[in-house]
């Protein structure tokens, strides 16, 4: 009668046991369900997917998820996507209301709407005689840009540079020489013929250049603009 009880009992605790492994098997199946398929939460307002204010700008929710306040897409810039559901909103520009047309999302925020803009057609000025000018090649008729006092940059024949009308005929010509040099101080420019630095002008030296002898700048003697280029 004993050993009748003490069976008895081991099968009560055997099915016992196997109810409890069906059960717990039951719930964790149920559990990945959950938690791979989207719920709706009770406490979620979606609002029929409709747009809603959110400060300035407009909103939607999306109640698909296991959390209790769900997903907020607020449109604060052109481009952006949302969902409600299983639908997908685009945000056509900040302040306007999410939309189902997603063509308005089909390229970035940055370039939607924009177009190619053509290469800009680069602008040279083109200077002749005491014209302003930036550089050697906005001058014409073999004509140098150089700074002036009083002028500021201007095209100037290299020959004559400080005669405003780069006519180097109406500048003194340039005497022959002969062993008597002149007695004229100051009068001979920058790359004129010269014997000694008196018949430069005070600000030029006569120095010997390709076997003649020319008014040059001291600092930059193999100048023959007379302009120290550093």
């Amino acid at each position: 009668m004993r050993t009748m009880f003490h069976k008895d009992y081991i099968r009560y605790i055997i099915a016992g046991i196997i109810i409890l492994l069906f059960w717990l098997l039951v719930g964790f199946v149920a559990y990945k369900r959950l938690s791979t398929h989207p719920t709706v939460s009770s406490y979620c307002n979606d609002y029929g997917c409709t747009n809603f204010r959110d400060g300035s700008n407009w909103a939607i929710r999306n109640c698909q998820g296991s959390t209790t306040e769900g997903s907020t897409y607020t449109c604060t810039q052109q481009g952006i996507t949302g969902s409600c559901g299983t639908t997908s909103y685009c945000c056509p520009g900040p302040g306007m209301l999410w939309t189902t047309d997603m063509t308005q999302c089909s390229g970035s925020a940055e370039t939607s709407g924009c177009c190619a803009c053509p290469a800009p057609t680069p602008y040279t000025i083109t200077s002749q005689c005491n014209g302003p000018c930036m550089g050697n090649s906005n001058c014409t008729d073999g004509n140098i840009c150089i700074f002036e006092q009083g002028f500021g940059w201007v095209c100037r024949n290299p020959a004559c540079y400080r005669n405003t009308g780069c006519n180097c005929a109406s500048v003194t010509a340039t005497p022959t020489l002969t062993p008597t040099p002149t007695s004229i101080q100051g009068q001979y420019y920058c790359g004129e013929l010269c014997l000694t630095t008196s018949e430069c002008r005070s600000d030029l030296r006569c120095v010997s250049i390709n076997n003649t002898r020319e008014c040059r700048n001291p600092d930059c003697p193999e100048e023959n603009t007379c302009l120290c280029i550093e």
